[in-house]
């Protein structure tokens, strides 16, 4: 039972910080962390990713598929 008031009491606290600035959302910050830090959003506000995280996933992406042709097709 206790756990269940201490939860209640961080859903409380996370309410009140999204009271305080309802323009901070997670999503928000997470794409703010995300995009390009040299290039900001052009005139129509494109989401521009930043270019290290999309070499990293590409690089994670064949990486993973290439470890999976080799394991399950060998």
């Amino acid at each position: 039972m206790k756990e269940n008031t201490i939860i209640a009491q961080l859903h409380g606290r996370v309410r009140e910080f999204h009271a305080q600035a309802p323009e901070e959302s997670v999503l928000r910050t997470l794409l703010r962390r995300v995009e390009d830090p040299l290039k900001p959003r052009g005139e129509t506000g494109h989401f521009r990713p930043n270019p290290i995280l999309v070499l990293l996933t590409a690089i994670l992406a064949l990486s993973a598929g290439t470890f999976l042709i080799f394991s399950l097709g060998g």
